[in-house]
């Protein structure tokens, strides 16, 4: 019967970049065995979208809106009555532009933590927008008494829109997993097999602001999204064996409702509160040999994954800044509860920058 061991993932969610509680929403991984990009790539876009879709939805057109008004774009023509005085002040032109910094941190429950930064430029489209962003996610995979070190370099495209109260996300990602040094009780070493492999993914999410009571809104959104990546499986130290990788595909699946609130003396700063539940399709991984050398030889040339469906539970608050009229303070802070991979708590910060 060949040999078993559970992997006890690393922290995780981005984006467009879910993994093991992905937080706020556009991007998906590899599932809870090695769950860190994705929440922090949907962190990094849903960061800048959370205030722009309620100020859409309110008609604020100072920030950087997924759907600002249509009568932005362009003014009524003038006629003789309101011609005004040739020296009379003008409105300043949209800002159709926004470039978002992102950092935020994820914290395992006895595990190790994953940290995560990004930089996206964003361009609003009539009720739309479109945007590319590049996201650095460090984190690390603790396999029995080895700690696998993991960089991930993610660039993600993604579009969108406010239609009427109705909303919605796509996004496709692409980068690559730099393995670190394999470090175990008796010291580091770098990767007898290969150094680094891709990773991809994409999503989509839709959902439906609703205005209940003046500057409140609530937003239920669904989402569901595939990540493929590898893991790098670490072999024992007293054998010559070359360190293997195993293919990690991801299906996640999301169920989201926010609630968000506008204050402030024009209502351009924002509060909300967001409850999930979160499905994947890789929630814990576990390794087996898939190929020996030969009958006689049983030294693996090759591994596979028994993947085990996990599903839990998501709780988070947001929280929207306008410093100036072009720029902005995004903060985020979730927890999850019923993680079978163990629960985390994240935290993120975004500055957006209009013009």
């Amino acid at each position: 019967m060949p040999r078993l061991w559970r992997v006890r993932p690393a922290p995780r969610r981005p984006a467009l970049l879910l993994l093991a509680g992905a937080a706020l929403a556009p991007l998906p991984a590899l599932g809870q065995s090695d769950a860190a990009p994705s929440a922090a790539a949907q962190a990094d876009d849903t960061s800048q979208s959370t205030s722009e879709t309620t100020s859409a939805a309110s008609g604020d057109t100072t920030t950087d809106s997924l759907a600002s008004p249509s009568t932005d774009s362009a003014p009524a023509p003038a006629t003789k009555l309101d011609v005004a005085p040739a020296t009379a002040p003008t409105s300043p032109p949209p800002q159709l532009w926004s470039l978002a910094l992102s950092g935020g941190l994820a914290a395992r429950n006895d595990g190790p933590d994953g940290n995560w930064q990004s930089i996206a430029l964003s361009r609003r489209l009539g009720r739309g927008y479109v945007r590319g962003s590049f996201m650095r996610y460090n984190g690390t995979l603790i396999q029995a008494n080895t700690a696998l070190p993991s960089n991930y370099y993610i660039g993600t495209l993604a579009a969108g829109g406010n239609f009427n109260n109705w909303v919605a996300d796509g996004w496709v990602s692409y980068g690559v997993q730099d393995y670190g040094r394999i470090s175990t009780d008796t010291g580091s070493r770098e990767s007898a097999g290969s150094k680094s492999s891709p990773y991809y993914a994409l999503g989509a999410d839709f959902g439906r602001i609703v205005t209940f009571a003046p500057n409140w809104y609530m937003t239920p959104t669904v989402t569901a999204s595939f990540a493929q990546g590898k893991l790098l499986r670490a072999s024992p130290d007293t054998t010559l064996l070359n360190d293997l990788e195993t293919d990690e595909p991801t299906l996640t699946g999301s169920l989201t409702m926010r609630l968000d609130h506008a204050f402030g003396r024009h209502d351009n700063h924002y509060f909300g509160l967001i409850a999930s539940r979160h499905w994947s399709s890789n929630g814990i991984s576990r390794v087996v040999v898939g190929e020996t050398a030969s009958d006689d030889d049983s030294t693996p040339v090759s591994l596979r994954s028994i993947h085990r469906a996990d599903g839990w539970f998501e709780f988070g608050a947001t929280g929207s800044l306008e410093v100036t009229p072009s720029l902005h303070l995004d903060l985020y802070a979730t927890r999850t509860s019923g993680v079978a991979s163990g629960n985390t708590t994240s935290g993120g910060v975004t500055l957006r920058k209009s013009f």
